[in-house]
């Protein structure tokens, strides 16, 4: 049920949930104006929501009329509905996630202009064993494509204690060798910290020496000019599972639930990333 007392539904908990991932206090307010925004003309221009103002009810043809009317009446800028967009899917794809909604309408759309498909990166853990030899880059840019190879999203292997986790992982022969020479990096920094964790700060912090997420991402920004992909932890994880997927496509669902650790609205979720993936492809072959 959503909360009519809300500017626009779950808004609460969709901020609440930008603040866990560490958003400007500027980025969460332009979030804000942009959904505040989207449901006031929804309110206003949309019959359908007008008589039935429930957010699981809308349709793709209900954001298409919306971002039409943003260039049409109001004569925004690509960047300006780029960015709309961006907004509109990432909390459509939060709804989603939290099982909230049960289709996501914003699934076809795309950017204007200067959109550039993902498929680009899609296949980038078929190169994993060049890249885990590259000494060019950083050890922790290397263990991050690595785990992301292995289906585990960066919200779970900067957790204290993940290096329990990984230790069950199946590797294979250039995997394990890269783990030898990580061991050897990582070493004198556990010693340092006194802890066994595998991303660790530089400088000593007794209470919190894991390594935060801004600052694994500034070793990945690093070493982005190095690869021919953008090496964002989310869309490596994201690539690396519709990656597997479009590789077993006869796979049942519980092989895919078991192989890459995921609820059944998540391997839902990522099948019809997949098919938006395969979608692009077709639009930029």
């Amino acid at each position: 049920m959503e909360d009519k007392k809300m500017s626009y539904p779950y808004q609460d908990r969709f901020e609440q949930y930008l603040v866990r991932k560490m958003l400007a206090l500027t980025t969460i307010t332009s979030y804000r104006h942009d959904l505040n925004d989207f449901f006031n003309y929804l309110r206003h221009f949309n019959f359908n929501y007008q008589e039935k103002p429930s957010v699981n009810l809308l349709q793709e043809s209900d954001i298409r009329d919306y971002l039409s009317m943003l260039l049409i009446k109001r004569s925004a800028k690509y960047s300006t509905y780029n960015k709309v967009l961006s907004h509109l899917n990432r909390y459509f794809e939060y709804l989603f996630h939290e099982n909230l909604i049960r289709s996501l309408p914003t699934l076809t759309l795309t950017g204007k202009q200067n959109f550039k498909p993902l498929i680009d990166s899609l296949n980038w853990s078929d190169k994993l064993e060049s890249l885990l030899a590259n000494n060019d880059l950083s050890f922790y840019t290397r263990l991050t494509l690595l785990l992301c190879a292995h289906f585990y999203p960066i919200n779970e292997f900067l957790q204290p204690n993940f290096y329990t986790v990984l230790k069950k992982e199946k590797l294979n022969n250039f995997e394990s060798n890269f783990m030898l020479q990580f061991h050897t990096f990582i070493q004198p920094l556990q010693q340092k910290q006194n802890t066994a964790d595998i991303f660790l700060k530089q400088r000593f912090d007794p209470l919190s020496p894991q390594l935060t997420s801004p600052a694994l991402h500034k070793y990945l920004k690093s070493d982005e000019p190095k690869c021919d992909f953008l090496l964002g932890p989310q869309k490596l994880y994201q690539n690396a599972v519709c990656q597997y997927l479009a590789n077993h496509q006869h796979a049942s669902d519980n092989e895919l639930i078991l192989k890459l650790r995921l609820t059944p609205p998540s391997l839902n979720y990522y099948r019809q990333l997949n098919w938006r993936f395969k979608d692009s492809k077709e639009k930029f072959d």
